[in-house]
């Protein structure tokens, strides 16, 4: 599920005089045909005063358009209570919600650097996988430092693997050592294995 990173407009509400009033959009959050949910979820771009009522609605959407429509907007205001409010979503059992939070996270970089503390120490190993989804897109000079520490330090062979896979785009030489260490940290690990020995000879030139 792709969103469309845009930030929230600056203009004042009444300079859209087409828009409905913002009550208006609000009621059709609840409206059972999916298309009124989603035109009201994109109605409501720049509307601050919305984001409480998106946010409540994510974990109950079941449309994925309506979905992708609502993080894509939440997403654009980029502040923490929006990003915190995103991330309690990453310990879904629902595995597009999942997806879905994590890639609105992903073009969030002014307000998903303050979680990531939290997120790279959380508990459940598959919050740890989706913070290194979110860490691949992430627009932030210190991405890849994340993503490195990720792979020399976390314990579990999955967050390290989804770590790298994350990593390996942005890859060079210089990381090829790096790969070897994780490797040798998890010997057992045939998917791991199989991740570094695929990247090797591209990054080493011995392909």
């Amino acid at each position: 599920m792709g969103l469309v990173r845009k930030q929230a407009p600056q203009q004042p509400e009444e300079a859209l005089p087409d828009r409905p009033p913002v009550e208006t959009l609000l009621a059709q959050l609840d409206d059972p045909d999916p298309d009124c949910r989603r035109e009201a979820a994109l109605g409501l771009a720049d509307i601050t005063t919305a984001v409480p009522d998106l946010l409540a609605r994510v974990g109950t959407e079941d449309d994925p358009r309506v979905l992708e429509s609502m993080l894509t907007t939440l997403a654009a205001h980029d502040t923490e209570d929006v990003a915190g409010g995103l991330a309690v979503h990453l310990t879904s059992d629902e595995a597009g919600l999942r997806t879905a939070v994590a890639a609105a996270l992903a073009t969030m970089p002014r307000s998903v650097p303050a979680l990531l503390p939290n997120l790279l120490a959380a508990p459940d190993h598959d919050v740890r996988v989706m913070t290194a989804m979110i860490l691949a897109d992430l627009q932030h000079p210190e991405a890849h430092d994340w993503l490195v520490r990720m792979i020399c330090q976390d314990p579990h062979p999955n967050v390290v693997t989804g770590a790298i896979d994350a990593l390996l785009p942005s890859a060079t030489e210089d990381d090829a050592d790096l790969l070897r260490d994780a490797m040798a940290r998890f010997p057992d690990d045939p998917f791991l294995r199989f991740t570094v020995n695929s990247a090797l000879p591209r990054l080493t030139g011995t392909a």
